[in-house]
């Protein structure tokens, strides 16, 4: 028998994260977006926001998890 351990996709552990820290949808959308490594205006732009908009979006979940940038969160991601 082997076992072999390894991180889990990000992909895998979004959902998981956004129940815990009770993450709204579109919230998370914007969060996997942004792990395929789209801009703000594009991410506006594929969910019909205003940047604005998205960038509120980021803020509440840097609130509500506890990280204080874009690159913190993908990293804890990641």
């Amino acid at each position: 028998m082997v076992v072999t351990l390894q991180p889990a996709p990000a992909a895998d552990l979004l959902p998981a994260l956004a129940r815990w820290y009770g993450i709204s949808r579109r919230e998370r959308m914007v969060v996997e977006h942004a792990l395929e490594g789209r801009a703000v205006k594009q991410i506006a732009r594929s969910m019909d926001l205003s940047p604005h908009t998205v960038n509120d979006h980021f803020k509440a979940v840097y609130r509500k998890t506890g990280v204080t940038s874009r690159e913190e969160l993908i990293a804890c991601l990641c």
